[in-house]
């Protein structure tokens, strides 16, 4: 392997690590973010969510079940649901956009969405 092989070798993986850098700065989308709480496949309660926003807890109440949603800071999660499987309390927090926690026996699901759109490119 002479000198300028392993130029060649450090200046591909140099490029394909700033490459994987680039496309992950491009596809985090921090506009503002909304939480979206459904019942039933219906939309109950939507609430701005953002760094600063302090611990918020959502009661939820319906013929299907108890569960309790809480908010803080860019993060949600069902702690709290009268469920037998408990699956959605251990699903834990959903911090980016499109994250979706889901509670079938109580039909329950939160889920974070931006203003922005999510589409790269549409094709024809």
């Amino acid at each position: 392997m002479t000198k300028w092989d392993k130029i060649l070798i450090i200046g591909i993986i140099l490029f394909s690590m700033s490459g994987i850098f680039f496309v992950k700065t491009m596809s985090v989308n921090d506009d503002h973010m909304y939480l979206v709480i459904e019942v039933d496949g219906k939309e109950y309660k939507k609430i701005s969510v953002d760094p600063s926003t302090i611990q918020k807890r959502i009661k939820i109440d319906t013929n299907y079940g108890h569960s309790v949603v809480e908010i803080e800071g860019n993060s949600a999660a069902i702690v709290e649901s009268d469920c037998p499987d408990q699956l959605c309390v251990k699903m834990g927090k959903i911090t980016k956009v499109n994250q979706i926690s889901i509670c079938l026996p109580n039909r329950l699901s939160i889920k974070l969405i931006s203003n922005k759109s999510d589409l790269d490119v549409i094709s024809y």
